[in-house]
C-alpha cells in the first residue's frame, strides 16, 4: 500500500496542473476532497507506486481521510499524480491508520 500524509491546508500554486486551489487537509474534509488533495503532485518511484494496489491518504494525526485503488499515474514535469478510484465509504476512513507514517517524506510505501 502507498500512504500519503497531508499537512495543513495551504494555497496551491496558481498554475497547479491538477487545477486545485488549495493543498493539504482541513478538519471536516470529505473523502473526495482528500483524494483530490492527496493524489498528487509528488516525487515518487513510478514503478513502485504502480506496484501498489491502494493508496491511503492520512493527515498528520494519523487519521485515514480517504482510500483509493490505484489504476495508473500521470506525469507532471518531474513529478507524478495518482490515477484511481476512490473507495467511497471505506471503513478505514475516519479511523487511525494501523500503519503509522514513519517517513519524513509525505509519500511512503507500507
Amino acid at each position: 500500500m502507498l500512504q500519503i500524509q497531508l499537512g495543513a491546508e495551504r494555497p496551491a500554486d496558481p498554475d497547479d496542473s491538477l487545477g486545485r486551489t488549495t493543498l493539504g487537509w482541513h478538519p471536516g474534509m470529505g473523502e473526495e476532497e482528500a483524494w483530490q488533495a492527496g493524489r498528487g503532485i509528488w516525487k515518487f518511484n513510478a514503478d513502485r507506486a504502480l506496484a501498489q494496489d491502494e493508496v491511503q491518504i492520512i493527515n498528520t494525526e494519523g487519521t485515514v481521510l480517504a482510500v483509493a485503488e490505484i489504476s495508473g499515474i500521470s506525469k507532471h514535469g518531474d513529478r507524478y499524480a495518482l490515477e484511481g478510484d476512490l473507495l467511497h465509504g471505506d471503513p478505514r476512513v475516519g479511523r487511525p491508520t494501523p500503519s503509522p507514517h514513519l517517513s519524513r517524506n509525505p509519500v511512503t510505501y507500507i
